[in-house]
């Protein structure tokens, strides 16, 4: 669609009312109100960049593990970028794609669950294709256009990730812990001294990896600490 205020809105909404089958998705060329983590906003300029929401079912995980979704998205976005040959591309905990120390991408997760297992999980993209000037405060944007030089038809690009994605999520079908240690060796920062702010001091530590909750695992002088979305800010 040309336009929309949100994909994660509007095919949210749409799964409510209807039962939607794996990798049904809405796509737009523009979001008046494209969302971030938390209340972030996502800049893209009309019709550059890959803004996709995705719909899969997976009653095979338990909700316990509903972290293994996103690393099979982080991989999955990975192996396509790889496709354009891009390298040193590293996944930045808990939801962010980057190149170096530049975000490309963005991933945003939600999930249904009834009982023990997930029912209904939503996948929302925002992937910096052909964008060649960001006008919003984020720090550190850019683009595959801007690394290769090259232009991308953005709807053949959509059919080109998900086509890997759907090959990915056979994979996690078939082994639900597929995805574990490669996406543990591309974490972002992974046993590097790096300062954080935890509340409101800055710490120094080194990322061990992700537990099984999607917990952050901080090696720090007092000992080791795992950390939610919320309590822990790169810096």
């Amino acid at each position: 669609m040309e336009e929309v205020d949100s994909t994660n809105n509007y095919l949210w909404e749409l799964s409510e009312k209807e039962n939607l089958p794996d990798f049904y998705s809405v796509s737009t060329d523009f979001q008046t109100k494209g969302k971030g983590q938390d209340d972030n906003k996502w800049e893209s300029a009309k019709g550059q960049n890959i803004l996709i929401s995705i719909i899969v079912n997976p009653d095979f995980l338990l909700a316990e593990d509903a972290y293994q979704i996103s690393r099979w998205v982080s991989i999955s976005i990975i192996e396509y970028l790889n496709s354009k040959g891009l390298d040193k591309l590293k996944i930045k905990w808990p939801n962010d794609i980057y190149v170096g120390r530049k975000k490309l991408a963005g991933i945003l997760i939600q999930n249904a669950m009834a009982g023990v297992n997930l029912t209904k999980s939503m996948i929302g993209i925002g992937l910096n294709v052909n964008q060649l000037k960001f006008t919003s405060n984020a720090p550190n944007p850019v683009s595959v256009k801007q690394i290769t030089g090259s232009s991308y038809g953005i709807y053949k690009e959509i059919i080109v990730l998900k086509g890997i994605l759907q090959k990915n999520y056979s994979k996690l079908k078939q082994d639900p812990q597929h995805f574990i240690k490669t996406y543990y060796h591309l974490l972002y920062q992974l046993n590097e001294k790096c300062f954080y702010l935890i509340g409101n001091k800055v710490v120094q530590g080194e990322i061990q990896g992700v537990n099984q909750f999607g917990q952050l695992i901080l090696a720090q002088h007092e000992g080791v600490f795992e950390y939610d979305v919320k309590e822990i800010k790169f810096l």
